[in-house]
């Protein structure tokens, strides 16, 4: 009987020091987000290759880094505010599949898209706010017809474009397709907004 209280009591005592260490993690871990982590990769609006690190990030600890990133996609980011108007993302090349998904700052995932339902295959987005995207409707935007407008729910967010690579002779061709990226505010005509 001495001998099944001394394990109850270790395995209470083991779980309690478990408990307190997890619960002593958690402000780490909320600081080690993915909108945190993209921030030491790059700046607002900036394309960011995920997996293959900056060289002035690249020392940083394991944390910092994302983990499980399969090498059959070339995986890109952009963090991006709409605090001054809606943001567009395009690429200027195509390539065989690529997914895009919106994610909201706190990494609910908002809008996701593929080649397959984007018109013509193009990656082109307007990210805006409900009032932003309707005052670029009723003004008349100048987009393309196979621009897709993506509401948000509130002024800051971050993206990812997967683009996969069929066979290593395609990769040059699908790094083209992530190189060509960009994501930016939008312009005055493209928000519906007199040019000032």
């Amino acid at each position: 009987m001495g001998k099944l209280l001394l394990a109850i009591l270790v395995g209470l005592v083991g779980a309690a020091i478990i408990h307190i260490a997890i619960i002593f993690s958690i402000p780490m871990q909320a600081e080690n987000d993915a909108w945190a982590r993209l921030a030491r990769f790059g700046d607002l609006f900036s394309v960011v290759r995920v997996g293959e690190p900056p060289a002035a990030v690249a020392n940083q600890p394991a944390a910092a880094a994302f983990a499980f990133i399969d090498p059959a996609f070339i995986d890109v980011a952009c963090r991006f505010t709409l605090e001054n108007g809606p943001v567009r993302v395009t690429a200027e090349e195509r390539t065989g599949f690529w997914t895009a998904s919106v994610y909201a700052r706190n990494g609910d995932n908002l809008f996701s898209i593929s080649e397959r339902v984007a018109l013509e295959g193009a990656l082109d987005l307007l990210i805006g706010t409900r009032e932003q995207l309707d005052l670029a409707r009723v003004e008349g935007s100048e987009l393309p017809d196979q621009t897709v407008s993506v509401e948000l729910p509130n002024e800051e967010g971050y993206m990812t474009v997967r683009s996969l690579v069929d066979s290593e002779s395609e990769r040059p061709f699908v790094d083209r397709f992530a190189r060509s990226i960009v994501c930016r505010p939008a312009t005055p005509e493209e928000a519906g907004r007199p040019a000032e």
